[in-house]
């Protein structure tokens, strides 16, 4: 039996290599577009400042890895079409731009998601980026190397765009960071993004929300600056992060179900609407465990966990294997500079589109006993439901963010209400934490509201 896998990265190489294992006689073969079957793609921020030194740190199995492993890895190869009813892919060589034909008894599609670039005139002009892959950022560098810029300017200020403007200030650059949301971090709450915006001001970053860029302003091909609100922004170097699709072409056109984000739509196992047809990672819909409502969350962690059930069921006899992705909470956390920032669950404004009673607990703590030297602050807000008590997500800034998120979304996962909270058993020490964690300082405020015992007031208040 023959497998297919359409793309690598995170999803394509864990659903082949899992695969493999499942059935150590499947042919296994993976087309991946760009030079590197897996990368870290969380990690190409941190080589434009050096601080990670090596390129190769980011590319995580070879080629001649997977050839070792009995998986015929092909990069540099694009699949430009599939016809599921004769089980045959046309693939293009990139390196010579022949094509051939190829055919699968089980197809795995992992063909990830690509950047959005916004239509900015001038967005074509020599050192304007955007950062996806790792030959993106084998570019950026490139082009740092050869025209040394002083002045960069990223547009976007998500969790890319503000890692992306904390590495160009680390690699020497004066950097202004543009928004066209009235904030950053426009996912999280204001407090989080109020928090966010005075601390990478405080770094030497300019930022201008509620503005887009109008135009990128170049002089002989190159960029000069970026236009925006009549000013003009000086930059030699211009970074876009505005964001990502799902990358569905190819399996749209084969006819794959898409569903409600515009995604390819799964069930439990991973599997397509067209049969011996899989999809995982950031080209697939999943389910909000929360809401319960289909949701898009592009995350490497959910990519590898959606490629491993793919690639079990693929693998296994007619498909036969009970392995299931239930569907995820949306965890995720980034770092600017020295702030910790992540989430879980769903945000005030989401449970209130959802239809829950939203009651919400802010706690302003730190890192370590207060008595205890190098502590840092921590702001935690946590959203329970007010009719059922349960705990329905979680926002975090400053110091042991990891940890505040990872208890929060454990608690989620595990449908705890916010008695449970007041009764965590959490490990305790000066060096570590206060007394009582923060999270159960929140869920000890939540019961008081719950219980209308006392009038809640914002951390703002």
């Amino acid at each position: 039996m023959r497998l297919v896998v359409v793309g690598g990265v995170a999803a394509g190489t864990k659903a082949a290599s899992r695969a493999r294992r499942v059935d150590p006689d499947l042919e296994v073969t993976i087309y991946q577009e760009e030079p590197d079957t897996s990368i870290s793609e969380c990690g190409l921020p941190y080589i434009l400042s050096g601080l990670v030194e090596e390129r190769e740190s980011l590319v995580a199995r070879t080629p001649e890895e997977f050839s070792r492993q009995g998986i015929e890895a092909l990069v540099r190869r694009r699949v430009e079409k599939v016809d599921p009813a004769s089980k045959t892919l046309s693939v293009r060589n990139l390196a010579t731009g022949e094509t051939f034909e190829d055919s699968y008894d089980r197809l795995i599609v992992a063909t990830g998601a690509s950047a959005v670039t916004p239509p900015i005139p001038g967005a074509g002009l020599d050192g304007v980026f955007n950062l996806r892959f790792l030959t993106d950022s084998d570019a950026v560098l490139g082009y740092v190397a050869e025209h040394s810029p002083q002045h960069a300017v990223v547009v976007g200020a998500g969790y890319i765009g503000l890692e992306v403007a904390e590495n160009l200030v680390r690699a020497g650059m004066e950097v202004s960071l543009v928004e066209s949301e009235d904030r950053v971090a426009a996912t999280y709450g204001p407090e989080v993004s109020r928090r966010i915006e005075e601390h990478i001001k405080e770094k030497g970053v300019s930022v201008y929300t509620g503005t887009a860029a109008e135009e990128v302003l170049g002089e002989d091909g190159r960029v000069r600056a970026v236009k925006l609100g009549g000013e003009e922004l000086a930059a030699e170097l211009v970074v876009v992060g505005t964001g990502i699709e799902p990358a569905v072409g190819l399996a749209r056109e084969a006819g794959v179900e898409l569903g409600e984000s515009g995604a390819i739509k799964v069930n439990r196992r991973m599997e397509t609407s067209l049969p011996d047809v899989w999809a995982a990672g950031d080209c697939v819909e999943t389910v909000d465990l929360v809401s319960g409502a289909a949701d898009w969350v592009p995350l490497g962690d959910t990519a590898n966990q959606m490629g491993r059930v793919a690639g079990t069921n693929a693998a296994s006899p007619s498909g036969d294997s009970p392995l299931e992705f239930p569907g995820v909470l949306g965890t995720g956390v980034f770092k600017v500079f020295d702030l910790g920032v992540a989430r879980t669950g769903l945000s005030e404004a989401e449970a209130e589109d959802g239809g829950f009673e939203v009651v919400s607990a802010e706690i302003e703590a730190t890192t370590r006993a207060a008595y205890y030297p190098g502590g840092e602050p921590i702001y935690l807000k946590v959203i329970a439901d007010g009719e059922t008590g349960r705990i329905l997500g979680a926002e975090t800034v400053g110091g042991n963010a990891d940890k505040m998120v990872d208890i929060c979304a454990t608690a989620i996962w595990g449908r705890l209400a916010v008695p449970d909270l007041v009764n965590l058993d959490l490990a305790y020490a000066p060096p570590f934490g206060p007394a009582l964690s923060p999270v159960i300082q929140a869920g000890t405020v939540l019961s008081g509201k719950l219980g209308r015992q006392v009038r809640g007031a914002r951390a703002t208040e």
